[in-house]
């Protein structure tokens, strides 16, 4: 007996090709890419695959690392291996391996989700997130899991540029001076930079503005060996729970000690 998903066997079990399988799991992983979080009947319905198959390929990418199952039956999201499958993601792998129990830590102990990012040309990758694990995290957060985000108008990028050296971060500034499309918004946000910059490093963090679409907003900090700064480390909180003030109160030095063990972690003589 055959169907367009390979021989059926006498035991109902698909007796198909590896090329097949392979294809298979690749259309999951585009579909999932789609939305932030899918249901195997969402799977189904947007691959034309029965869901037994789509089970047993989403068991196979939550086995290998490309899945993350949400607890409470709450459906599937990309992992962060899915990122080894684009050109040249070597170079972050260590950072996020050292930095998921910390943050999840953190997460378990506050509830608040945390993200890491690190410098991708003149934006930040999303590269980790706790978002899955907080009862806090919103929809749209859930859609940046590995996403690029601006560096003037995110927690992430500011910090970023408030703490690297600074070499770095003129040749930033250079780049995102000479980006193509510029609005008065961003052109504005780099002659005022210098006093950004200065308030960060000031406070020990950096804060997004609040965004239309969006009630989260992010608070960062560098992860840093000596002057350079690894990667960035955000608390996504909610304005109607607390203010900057209070959210700095309560998470700074929380959110500081776990960028501090992730930057401890990652050095030749700890590992």
């Amino acid at each position: 007996m055959t169907s367009r998903y390979g021989n059926i066997v006498k035991d109902g079990r698909p007796d198909t090709p590896p090329r097949e399988v392979l294809l298979r799991g690749l259309t999951i992983l585009e579909s999932l890419n789609h939305r932030a979080v899918s249901t195997v009947e969402q799977l189904s319905a947007s691959t034309g695959l029965p869901k037994p198959t789509v089970v047993r390929m989403l068991n196979t990418l939550v086995s290998a690392g490309y899945v993350q199952r949400l607890p409470y039956r709450r459906g599937y999201v990309l992992d962060e291996s899915v990122l080894t499958l684009s050109s040249g993601y070597r170079s972050h792998d260590l950072i996020v391996q050292i930095a998921r129990p910390l943050m999840s830590a953190f997460t378990a102990r506050s509830r608040w989700p945390l993200s890491l990012a690190t410098l991708e040309r003149t934006t930040m990758r999303v590269r980790a997130g706790t978002l899955q694990e907080s009862p806090y995290a919103t929809e749209t957060d859930m859609s940046r899991l590995t996403r690029r985000l601006p560096m003037l108008s995110s927690a992430l990028g500011l910090a970023y540029l408030a703490f690297c050296p600074e070499d770095e971060r003129q040749t930033l500034v250079t780049q995102l001076s000479s980006m193509r499309n510029r609005s008065e918004d961003h052109m504005a946000a780099i002659r005022s930079l210098p006093a950004t910059v200065a308030r960060i490093r000031t406070a020990g963090y950096a804060a997004s503005p609040p965004e239309t679409d969006n009630a989260a907003i992010g608070l960062a900090v560098p992860v840093m060996q000596e002057d350079k700064v690894l990667a960035c480390l955000s608390l996504r909180y909610f304005a109607r729970a607390m203010t900057e003030a209070e959210a700095a109160r309560r998470h700074l030095e929380a959110l500081r000690t776990t960028a501090e063990a992730i930057a401890d972690s990652t050095r030749p003589e700890r590992r």
